[in-house]
């Protein structure tokens, strides 16, 4: 089992690397821009009656559906991010989860415009843009919160056995490998089902469902190695910040943003007593 453990977090280890490389990050920030521009350029065609027969079903005619696609496009690697941090820190990993709900409540308010018609009136876009502010600034509350929670951050080792401390963080090294291929189904299965033109569910709310099994997952086995009350009221506490994240990816408009704000509060005070208390207790 040792041994087990042992192969697979060297594995995670060689994709860590390959991930984090100065030329992968050129590389995502140049799909980024293609996506972009290629939708841009799809749709075009598409208004003009260019396009093939056999693409019409898969491209939409609203020039505001490619900054949709590059959205979502930064949100599949923000969320691979994601789960490469989770074996550095739990309270990063979580810091990630925040970042990730306020560009998705951004794309949501970047999504309005194209429900937005001409010519423009605010009586008939008043609903638009009431929803536009609202995830607008619960996403700007979000990441002050982000920037407070980061200064805020005390680290607390679980155990001062280096035995131990690696072993624990080679077992979140397996979960995160674990992840990884979960999140590489989940990505293959939705586009199935875009090709197939079928409805897709919503991918990122599926995948913080299972991030809230793994956190909960690392919050017993930080059990085996430190009993601190202190640590497990911690981390049991920013695992149910999880849970109202993931509450709010499929919540309607207005509840969102109000669930993600009362979240990130949650997080910053929890950090702050959290900090305080390990100040006081040198």
């Amino acid at each position: 089992m040792n041994l087990i453990i042992l192969k697979l977090s060297q594995l995670f280890d060689f994709i860590e690397e390959v991930w984090e490389s100065p030329k992968n990050s050129r590389l995502i920030g140049t799909l980024i821009v293609l996506s972009f521009v290629l939708s841009m350029g799809f749709i075009f065609l598409k208004v003009h009656g260019l396009l093939p027969m056999a693409f019409l079903p898969m491209v939409s005619d609203n020039y505001f559906e490619a900054l949709e696609v590059a959205f979502v496009l930064l949100l599949f690697f923000e969320v691979q991010s994601l789960v490469m941090v989770l074996p550095k820190s739990f309270a990063g990993s979580m810091v990630k989860q925040f970042e990730i709900l306020s560009l998705i409540l951004l794309r949501q308010a970047f999504k309005e415009f194209k429900y937005i018609e001409e010519p423009l009136d605010f009586y008939n876009i008043s609903d638009n843009i009431y929803h536009m502010l609202s995830d607008a600034f619960g996403a700007l509350i979000i990441f002050a919160g982000i920037l407070l929670i980061k200064k805020l951050q005390k680290h607390r080792t679980y155990t001062e056995n280096e035995h131990d401390k690696n072993r624990f963080i080679a077992i979140k090294k397996v979960l995160s490998l674990s992840l990884i291929f979960i999140f590489l189904y989940l990505v293959f299965e939705s586009l199935l089902w875009f090709l197939g033109h079928k409805e897709t569910t919503d991918f990122f709310g599926r995948f913080y469902t299972v991030l809230i099994f793994a956190d909960v997952f690392i919050v017993l086995v930080s059990l085996r190695y430190s009993f601190s009350y202190i640590v497990l009221f911690r981390n049991s506490g920013l695992a149910f910040a999880t849970v109202m994240i993931r509450i709010a990816l499929t919540s309607p408009v207005f509840v969102d943003a109000i669930l993600g704000v009362i979240a990130i509060i949650f997080a910053v005070i929890l950090t702050y007593v959290y900090g305080r208390y390990e100040l006081s207790d040198k």
